[in-house]
């Protein structure tokens, strides 16, 4: 490993996959966050002592404002250069009036999986989830 490397400090995340119908929540990250104006499905860094399933009810919270259950473990995914690990979670909600917290995000939309492939500004890991996701469903 070279300096670089080993200098890097790896941040950990949970991203959200809230499905409505033949829909899921794509969310545009705020403009002053990391990935600003990027579209991608909903989630953000875990928290020192939260556990993964903890975050992501935390994270849908305050980005769209929904409670939400974490169901399952549905794929993860290390960059290359190992500054950032993400986990998939499956979620659920009761209901899906969305409160958007500007803070966090600009806009959302509920997408089908082929609307979501060719949306513009989709952060590109994103795209490599729903090659997994759909070998699953």
């Amino acid at each position: 490993m070279d300096s670089a490397q080993s200098s890097t400090k790896c941040i950990f995340g949970v991203v959200g996959v809230l499905r409505r119908e033949h829909q899921l929540l794509l969310i545009q990250r705020s403009r002053n966050i990391r990935a600003g104006g990027m579209w991608c499905f909903p989630g953000g860094e875990i928290e020192k002592g939260e556990s993964p399933d903890e975050a992501i009810v935390r994270e849908f919270h305050e980005e769209v404002g929904l409670a939400i259950e974490a169901q399952r473990k549905l794929w993860s995914h290390t960059k290359r250069d190992g500054s950032l690990s993400l986990e998939w979670w499956q979620v659920t909600a009761t209901e899906f009036e969305i409160k958007m917290q500007l803070a966090e995000i600009m806009a959302y939309k509920w997408l089908t999986i082929e609307e979501i492939r060719i949306h513009e500004n989709l952060l590109p890991n994103n795209l490599e989830f729903l090659d997994h996701y759909e070998s699953m469903i």
